[in-house]
């Protein structure tokens, strides 16, 4: 069992435009800026699942309860990065757990890095830190597992320094700003 440590530092670094960041687990208090930046990125319609609803901040306790448990089980590790004591990106890995003993050894990776901190080496310097505490955090660890838009090329280019090769892709998977987009999968070895 991972006995995770809600708000503990992980890391602190700074990013490529000179701002002091920290990386951290969530905690209860941070409902509030959670449900904020999640609502933020769905308005702005990005390369993420959600696109233009908005989230309550009762579904997004429930959300981070379920982590809160996943987590102590050694399933998930979710992460902050903060700037300012602002959250401008979350990060996690976590198991499915519908695949029972079969897949154990295998983590889903998602990452969200909010617009005005993309390209300021945060999404890299967080998903590093994501996959080493998953290695500590979860048993067994043995494959990362990811889903793009073919369409983000950044993510992609990111993905690849980190890494992860492709290994398939689902034709007009994704529909994104009305248009079909391929869905790309990657994987790393850890």
């Amino acid at each position: 069992m991972s006995h995770f440590i809600p708000g503990k530092i992980v890391k602190e670094f700074t990013t490529k435009s000179g701002k002091q960041a920290i990386i951290r687990y969530p905690k209860w208090e941070d409902i509030e800026a959670m449900t904020a930046y999640m609502n933020t990125l769905s308005t702005e319609n990005t390369f993420v699942s959600f696109s233009g609803e908005e989230l309550s901040l009762k579904e997004e306790a429930e959300y981070l309860g379920s982590m809160f448990a996943s987590m102590e089980l050694g399933d998930v590790v979710k992460l902050f990065c903060e700037v300012e004591n602002k959250i401008v990106g979350i990060s996690d890995v976590r198991r499915d757990v519908s695949k029972r003993e079969r897949a154990k050894h295998v983590v889903i990776f998602g990452i969200t890095v909010a617009k005005d901190f993309r390209g300021d080496g945060v999404g890299k310097i967080l998903a590093q830190t994501v996959f080493s505490e998953a290695k500590q955090m979860i048993p067994g660890l043995k494959i990362i597992w990811l889903h793009c838009f073919a369409s983000n090329t950044n993510a992609l280019a990111l993905y690849e320094k980190l890494g992860f090769r492709e290994v398939g892709r689902i034709p007009g998977e994704l529909l994104y700003k009305s248009e079909y987009i391929d869905g790309v999968q990657m994987t790393l070895s850890v």
